[in-house]
């Protein structure tokens, strides 16, 4: 028995591997296959005390408000790294985070195609920048960086000695601060849920010494 760790991205990722882990076990149980459990009550356990993690990223998930999907979608791309799962909801993150940059950005009616063109671009930049930076410790990308991966991987040219000329400068920042907002949306139950499973695993080993 252990803590839930205290970083909700890594929580939300071992949690994730819990529930699949889980309900993979569960339904060998079910076909009649012996099972290796940790010991605790449930069939196929693995990781359980990460079960009320994983409990409350299904319950975005299967909610019935669109926000709530819409975060456990951000989630999952921001704490399954380089996985087909988190692969599976870029679209829909980038889509989210454009409609609040387009809703924050009174000019954005007056921008040509092809600036919106490389806005969107610096979108998947930045959510893969972000998403990269789990512990919060890696160094930004530089403007070269970031044009770069926009030219090479999505075939969208920024110039970046024009990088704050170009206002590209505030665009990044404002990318940040959407992701941000969201990322911060999404982890609240995951933290809540650590809090509280964290708090019951102090007080039994309190209560066993």
């Amino acid at each position: 028995m252990s803590f839930i760790d205290s970083n909700p991205r890594l929580a939300w990722a071992q949690a994730y591997e819990t529930g699949m882990r889980t309900q993979a076990a569960a339904d060998m149980e079910e076909a009649g296959c012996k099972v290796q459990t940790s010991g605790i009550k449930g069939g196929g356990g693995y990781n359980d005390h990460y079960v009320p993690v994983y409990s409350a990223i299904c319950r975005m998930e299967q909610s019935e408000d669109s926000q709530q999907r819409l975060l456990a979608s951000i989630g999952h791309w921001l704490s399954l790294n380089d996985t087909g799962e988190a692969n599976q909801h870029i679209d829909i993150v980038a889509e989210a985070v454009l409609g609040q940059f387009i809703a924050l950005t009174s000019q954005w009616a007056q921008y040509r195609k092809a600036r919106k063109q490389r806005v969107e671009a610096l979108i998947v930049a930045r959510l893969m920048q972000d998403r990269d930076n789990v512990d919060g410790e890696r160094p930004p990308k530089q403007p070269r960086e970031i044009c770069h991966y926009t030219r090479e991987y999505l075939g969208i040219k920024i110039v970046s000695d024009n990088w704050k000329q170009d206002g590209w400068d505030k665009v990044w920042l404002l990318l940040g601060e959407i992701i941000k907002r969201y990322e911060d949306e999404a982890m609240e139950p995951v933290m809540e849920a650590t809090y509280h499973a964290n708090r019951e695993m102090r007080n039994f080993l309190l209560n066993a010494a």
